[in-house]
């Protein structure tokens, strides 16, 4: 072996432990290039990243260094073009410029440079191999941290939520994170989800709004064991306020065959796309979100049942002790008030047995209050009262409420969904520019029309405006058929009513 050849072998070896000595991947994909260029003293180099590198671009060192994307023509024997690559796993391209500037690459510079890419690309695997462990034991502890933040007051609202979309989106390295939850419980007809969960970056006024018909309208496969990537968060969030969102990845919260909701995370321009193992970890992170649900649905649920068993034992006793004692003070006052001399006594007694006939009157109806079926699907009424509590949660009021009559009696799921998101929507609206000290609302079902109406002594405005808000609600009314109308005016307060046809049966 020549002494040259020493020479360059050490500096070949020395090169591939430079490479080797980090397990990051950005420092590994720079000290390739670098080290290359020292090795074979060129004056440029280019190093083209793919995916599997867990980097995407190009990396350039030297003057007119992106010129060596170009065909070299017969100067192409002054450039040395390596593919870096691990077992068949491609990760790199690298071109280098001439050696010193103007040298030819011989047949040995070649071979040297195979052997560099070899042990380059050996030590992006070994970087991706680590980061990729690193990132499944952050996800992990990510995920053990879930129930902590996890609490309810009942079944229906689930505290927490805001925290654990905040989790989510920092390691997700995402901008924006949203968990929706389905607006029914039924995994095979729910197409329409509130938004129960932000993270931060996402404007609290999103939080409670009602997406309609998310997945069907267009024709996403939600539910299934792998993540759904998107290029864009429109498709699944037609939010305006999210526009600004590129890769988008949404999970499923799926656990023993229930569905819970869906984790959206949002990342911004330029941020990348999801890695393989990301998408991997989100689902196993969404999977502890279900397991959470479904945890502090169990506790409420057996709170219920509790609940359900003493309201049933006080019935019992209502029923078989307390009226039987009453009705029998009753037939002993009817008996004594024949045996009453003064006519005024007798009255008494008559009105005081009527008392107790009226009293077990109460006590059977406080009886039949008390059976009834704990266990029952939300009503729609309720489903109505909840979401204008939590739409009116930041005004320093409370609205007067009227809910009309048969309320319950509104099966059409779609048309229920959107009197929901009309509901959030327009009590947002005067959360944020009405400026008003009193609020009316009223939902009346009349068939054969649904009317909402809401009415503010706010500063109103003047018709004609950005009214993006208003917009959505009127065309939700065009979709079912009906009509939204406006009557505001500068300093008069605001009055919105919102009429739509019920279905047949709805």
């Amino acid at each position: 072996m020549s002494t040259r050849t020493d020479v360059r072998m050490r500096e070949l070896l020395a090169s591939m432990a430079s490479i080797a000595s980090d397990l990051s991947v950005s420092v590994i994909t720079h000290r390739v290039l670098d080290e290359a260029m020292k090795i074979f003293g060129a004056a440029s180099g280019i190093l083209e990243l793919t995916n599997a590198s867990h980097q995407q671009g190009v990396l350039t060192m030297g003057k007119d260094a992106v010129g060596l994307l170009e065909p070299a023509g017969r100067d192409e024997a002054k450039r040395l073009r390596l593919e870096v690559t691990s077992r068949e796993e491609h990760f790199a391209r690298l071109t280098l410029g001439p050696k010193n500037g103007k040298d030819r690459y011989s047949k040995a510079d070649r071979q040297l440079g195979m052997a560099l890419a070899g042990s380059a690309g050996v030590a992006l695997e070994n970087a991706q191999l680590y980061q990729d462990a690193a990132d499944r034991a952050r996800w992990l502890a990510a995920c053990a941290s879930i129930g902590g933040l996890l609490g309810g007051e009942s079944r229906h609202h689930t505290q927490g939520l805001n925290d654990v979309a905040e989790l989510a989106r920092r390691e997700a390295a995402a901008k924006y994170a949203l968990l929706l939850t389905p607006i029914t419980g039924d995994k095979e007809t729910s197409n329409g989800y509130r938004i129960a969960g932000i993270s931060a970056h996402v404007h609290p006024h999103l939080a409670g709004r009602v997406l309609v018909d998310v997945g069907v309208r267009h024709h996403l496969a939600l539910r299934n064991n792998q993540p759904l990537l998107l290029a864009t968060p429109e498709t699944i969030l037609p939010l305006g306020e999210l526009a600004d969102g590129q890769a988008t990845m949404v999970t499923e919260l799926a656990a023993r065959g229930a569905h819970y909701g869906l984790l959206v995370t949002i990342r911004e321009p330029g941020a990348g796309p999801y890695r393989p193992v990301e998408a991997q970890m989100a689902g196993i992170f969404s999977d502890n979100i279900a397991q959470g649900l479904g945890l502090v649905q169990m506790h409420h649920l057996r709170e219920e049942v509790l609940l359900y068993l003493e309201r049933e034992r006080i019935a019992r006793d209502l029923h078989d002790i307390v009226i039987q004692r009453i009705f029998a003070a009753g037939l002993g006052i009817s008996a004594l008030r024949k045996q009453l001399p003064i006519e005024a006594a007798r009255q008494r007694a008559t009105g005081i047995a009527g008392e107790l006939d009226t009293t077990i009157g109460e006590l059977r109806a406080t009886i039949y209050a008390l059976r009834a079926n704990a266990g029952e699907r939300e009503t729609p009424s309720s489903r109505i009262l909840r979401a204008i509590r939590l739409a009116s949660e930041p005004l320093a009021f409370t609205p007067t409420l009227h809910l009309g009559d048969d309320l319950d009696a509104l099966t059409n799921e779609t048309t229920l969904s959107h009197l929901l998101a009309v509901i959030t929507e327009g009590l947002s609206n005067v959360v944020r520019h009405a400026q008003a000290s009193a609020v009316e609302l009223a939902v009346e079902r009349s068939p054969p029309t649904l009317a909402f109406t809401l009415k503010d002594d706010g500063v109103g405005f003047q018709p004609g405006g950005s009214e993006s808000g208003l917009a959505n609600m009127r065309q939700r009314a065009t979709e079912l058929g009906g009509t939204l109308v406006i009557d505001s005016s500068r300093g008069e307060g605001t009055t919105l009513h919102w009429d739509v046809p019920l279905s047949t049966g709805a």
